[in-house]
C-alpha cells in the first residue's frame, strides 16, 4: 500500500514538473520570439526629421498598406486603425512579484481598435476607430468587456512600450470581426483563464474568440490566450510601435 501511494505521489510530482518545465519553456520561447520581431520592426525604421520634435522621434517603414497604421491628432500619435490589435506586454499590476509573474506568462493588455461600422447593437453611441473593445478585470466595480478610448494607450504614465499588429483578413473579415466584438460588450470578465471560457473572457482570450468567428486563429497552442501569442501569431504582423525612453522621448515606428 505504502507503495503504491508511493508511485502515485511520485506520478503527481513529475507531471507537475513537466507542466512547469512545459510552461517556463514555452514562455521563454514566446518571449524571444517576440523581442526579435519587434526588434526586426524597429530595424526597418528610417529617421523622419521633418516629422520629429523634441519629445518625439518619429522612424517610418516603406509598405503596401492602404489603411493607415496609426492616428495623428494634435501632434499625438494613436496606435492602430480599424481592425488592428493593441497591446502591451507589461502587466498593469502593481505587486511586484506579482507583476513580473503575469508580464512574463500572459504579458500585459489588448484591445480591439473599433470602426464606424453600426449595424450592430451595441450599447455605446457612438462607435468610432478612436474607441476599443476591450476586457478588464482591474476596475474597483464592475469588470467587463466594455468599449472605451483607447487614448490611455498613449500616455507614459500607463504604458511606456506600446505593439500593435495588424491582423491579414479581408475587409469583409474585418467588418465582421467588429460586429462580433461589439456583439460581446457587457461579457463578464473571466478570471480563473482556464474555465467557463465561453460565457466570460479575459482581454487576449476576447480577441482571440473574436477572430475565431471569422477562422482566424490567433492562439495556435489551442491553451489560454497570451499577449504573446497575438503578438507571434502567423496571423499577424506588428504595424505600429512606440515607446518612452529614459527621458521621456516617445519613439514612433509604424508602416507608411
Amino acid at each position: 500500500m505504502k507503495k503504491l501511494v508511493y508511485y502515485i505521489l511520485a506520478s503527481i510530482e513529475a507531471i507537475l514538473l513537466f507542466i512547469v518545465v512545459g510552461a517556463v519553456t514555452t514562455a521563454i520561447a514566446k518571449h524571444i520570439q517576440s523581442a526579435y520581431l519587434i526588434q526586426q520592426f524597429k530595424k526597418q525604421g528610417i529617421y523622419q526629421e521633418d516629422l520629429s520634435t523634441s519629445s518625439v522621434k518619429v522612424y517610418t517603414i516603406q509598405s503596401k498598406e492602404t489603411l493607415k497604421t496609426y492616428q495623428l491628432v494634435n501632434g499625438e500619435y494613436y496606435p492602430g486603425n480599424t481592425g488592428d490589435i493593441i497591446l502591451s506586454l507589461s502587466s498593469e499590476m502593481e505587486i511586484p512579484f506579482v507583476h513580473g509573474f503575469v508580464s512574463f506568462f500572459a504579458g500585459g493588455h489588448a484591445a480591439l481598435v473599433l470602426g464606424e461600422y453600426q449595424d450592430h447593437n451595441t450599447q455605446t453611441s457612438q462607435v468610432d476607430s478612436f474607441k476599443v473593445m476591450e476586457a478588464t478585470g482591474l476596475n474597483e466595480t464592475d469588470n467587463y468587456a466594455e468599449i472605451a478610448s483607447k487614448s490611455y494607450w498613449v500616455s507614459e504614465d500607463k504604458y511606456k512600450e506600446v505593439i500593435c499588429v495588424r491582423p491579414k483578413m479581408t475587409e469583409e473579415q474585418r467588418k465582421m470581426i467588429l460586429v462580433n466584438a461589439m456583439a460581446m460588450e457587457k461579457d463578464p470578465y473571466n478570471y480563473s483563464f482556464l474555465f467557463d471560457t465561453k460565457n466570460k473572457s479575459y482581454c487576449s482570450d476576447l480577441i482571440s474568440k473574436t477572430f475565431d468567428t471569422v477562422g482566424i486563429n490567433l492562439n495556435k497552442d489551442s491553451f489560454t490566450t497570451s499577449i504573446y501569442d497575438l503578438l507571434i501569431s502567423n496571423e499577424t504582423y506588428i504595424s505600429y510601435y512606440h515607446y518612452y525612453d529614459s527621458e521621456g522621448v516617445k519613439h514612433v515606428y509604424y508602416l507608411d
